[in-house]
């Protein structure tokens, strides 16, 4: 008889099939045989329930067709291999924004863009909100602008409009008080960050932010709850 263990995308019962059938799978998209599901059909390859941290946020930077980041953000902050607090949030927040930004203007995104943001933002230190004064998210949503404008340290507007915006979203994380949570650190950071591509790229970007929705309080350890804008109303 086959153990009994959620979904890790809904939290529902997953269940064998009497009969394999073809699904997408819920990360990447890509069609395979599915021997295992839950009531809402949700289906993980072999190659994403494999991956690692780094590996499946690579892949679904590559494969993510969403045009609204918090989408990416969420698909990526339910996989296993996603812990609830940690430097993979940095290069989410990262990953999810260019994606989407780049979905919204038709452009192809290569893996090379992709694995330059990873390696940039893997750079940034656990509880650098902490020790440093800045967020990794923060960072994350510069990381990205400044991907998008091709901006380096020798540029002049794309330099301050990268700046501008690792700055603002820094000052609404900060506001909301501590201990850190970094969920949502990711939804402050691509809340602003869309307000921001949207004014210099002319763009319709309309994040859904999980207001009073969050799914992962029981995840968290030091989940602020009530004071939180994103802890669900029951």
């Amino acid at each position: 008889m086959l153990q009994k263990f959620p979904c890790p995308i809904c939290s529902g019962e997953m269940h064998e099939l009497k009969t394999p059938k073809k699904l997408q799978c819920y990360f990447c998209g890509e069609i395979g045989d599915a021997n295992l599901t839950c009531e809402q059909n949700h289906f993980i390859c072999e190659t994403c329930r494999l991956a690692t941290a780094q590996e499946i946020i690579e892949r679904i930077g590559i494969s993510a067709r969403e045009a609204d980041p918090i989408e990416i953000a969420n698909k990526l902050m339910v996989h296993p291999a996603i812990p609830v607090y940690g430097i993979e949030h940095h290069s989410i927040t990262a990953v999810a924004l260019f994606r989407a930004v780049k979905n919204l203007k038709g452009e192809k995104v290569e893996k090379k863009d992709i694995k330059k943001l990873l390696a940039l933002t893997q750079k940034i230190p656990y509880g650098s909100c902490g020790f440093l004064g800045v967020c990794g998210a923060a960072a994350g949503v510069g990381a990205a602008l400044s991907a998008l404008l091709k901006a380096s340290y020798m540029s002049d507007r794309e330099r301050t409009l990268a700046m501008n915006c690792a700055s603002e979203a820094n000052i609404e994380i900060a506001e909301e008080g501590g201990p850190r949570c970094c969920i949502e650190s990711v939804y402050i950071a691509l809340d602003v960050a869309s307000r921001a591509v949207n004014q210099i790229f002319g763009l319709k970007m309309n994040p859904k932010l999980p207001i009073k929705s969050c799914k992962f309080p029981e995840k968290a350890p030091d989940c602020r709850r009530e004071r939180c804008k994103f802890f669900p109303v029951k």
